[in-house]
């Protein structure tokens, strides 16, 4: 066995070409959390992410990437005690005019709703100066929430965010959709799913075609809960109806609090998830067009599958795993190229516990983002780029 650790750790050394240094781009003194990337209409690469200070503020940060590094981190003035949980995480959202958006959750003060949640943004047309925060959604009421939002910049280059909202029938959450306009904000929301599981990541991607690919975590009669996908060819004006991706048919009495990662490749849309289904819990990456699985990581403490494409067209998969060196315990991120030949390689240390990676393509490389404790120092945003 040992033998076999040996050489498949020598063929996931030599199966990517290069790996640069890592580098962290959070502030040493503030606890970091949950990256993730955008890119500009030009498709510019921007890394954003949230710290917490020692006092549990929240500051929410975003950095432009100029081929080989992370400028100086930006500041956006969002409120200070805005919900960091990664399913819903803050999100940085660019028009194709350049102007800025920051959506994030903010949590109700009302005993009625103890998970209540009121989603809010701020508007910036430079990046520099921001707006108050502005509601996404129009009902105010304090019964009700509206969070686990994921924005995604649509073909006309203007904003559509996706949320999770109130309760429409005995089980569940609907989904609603709001998009903008030429220089204003978000306007009339529609439910474009009365049904869907309560609490994980939604996924939103705008293929080069135009067309807008959304999933997400059903809830289903028969009581499973798989991931569901909506296909909008008109920037939002009208949707497709829910279908299912894949039937893994889980059935949880809870919430997975997991949600989904797609990408587009030459082969078409490709999505990943996890599924705790018994006897098959683990990762898997399916073509949504035949539903067919592509790959899968179906072993014991895998978690957080993010895909992407480089520009040459090799879809890579990264995810956070458990492992053990010792007594030690701690969670590694795993990069996985899936073209002809599949290969796998752990690009972060031993022993620094590692979670929630971020994919950016960037040419015939990829960045990888990702929360790294380490000998209990506080959390950070780390980062590498990975040439092939």
């Amino acid at each position: 066995m040992k033998n076999v650790l040996i050489y498949l750790a020598i063929i996931g050394l030599f199966s990517f070409r290069k790996a640069n240094d890592e580098n962290q781009i959070s502030s040493p003194a503030n606890a970091g959390a949950i990256p993730s990337f955008t890119t500009t209409a030009k498709g510019d690469i921007v890394l954003s992410w949230v710290e917490k200070d020692a006092q549990k503020k929240v500051s929410f940060y975003y950095s432009l990437f100029d081929g080989t590094g992370f400028g100086k981190p930006r500041r956006v003035p969002i409120v200070d005690s805005a919900a960091t949980h990664a399913e819903g995480m803050p999100r940085l959202s660019i028009k194709k005019d350049g102007s800025m958006i920051v959506s994030f959750e903010l949590k109700k003060d009302n005993p009625i709703s103890r998970f209540g949640s009121d989603l809010l943004y701020v508007y910036s047309a430079d990046g520099v100066n921001w707006s108050a925060p502005m509601y996404v959604q129009a009902d105010r009421d304090p019964k009700k929430s509206h969070s686990f939002s994921r924005p995604v910049r649509l073909a006309d280059g203007e904003i559509g965010i996706i949320w999770l909202d109130e309760k429409l029938t005995a089980k569940g959450r609907s989904v609603k959709f709001a998009r903008t306009t030429p220089g204003k904000g978000f306007g009339e929301e529609k439910i474009i799913d009365n049904q869907a599981c309560e609490c994980c990541r939604i996924e939103a991607i705008t293929d080069k075609q135009g067309g807008l690919h959304i999933f997400y975590r059903d809830m289903y009669e028969d009581g499973s809960r798989d991931m569901s996908y909506i296909h909008s060819a008109d920037n939002g004006f009208t949707f497709s109806k829910p279908r299912n991706v894949y039937p893994d048919k889980w059935q949880i009495d809870a919430c997975p609090h997991s949600g989904p990662s797609a990408t587009e490749t030459p082969n078409g849309v490709w999505l990943t998830w996890f599924t705790g289904k018994e006897k098959a819990a683990g990762v898997k990456v399916c073509d949504i067009a035949t539903g067919k699985i592509i790959n899968a990581e179906l072993t014991d403490g895998v978690k957080q599958p993010q895909l992407t494409t480089t520009t040459a067209g090799l879809p890579l998969l990264a995810f956070a795993k458990g492992r053990n060196q010792g007594e030690a315990f701690f969670h590694s991120i795993a990069l996985r190229k899936l073209g002809a030949k599949v290969s796998t390689t752990y690009i972060t240390e031993p022993l620094a516990d590692c979670s929630y990676p971020a994919l950016a393509a960037n040419g015939n490389s990829v960045l990888v983002a990702f929360e790294k404790r380490i000998d209990g120092q506080p959390q950070v945003i780390a980062w590498k780029k990975i040439q092939f």
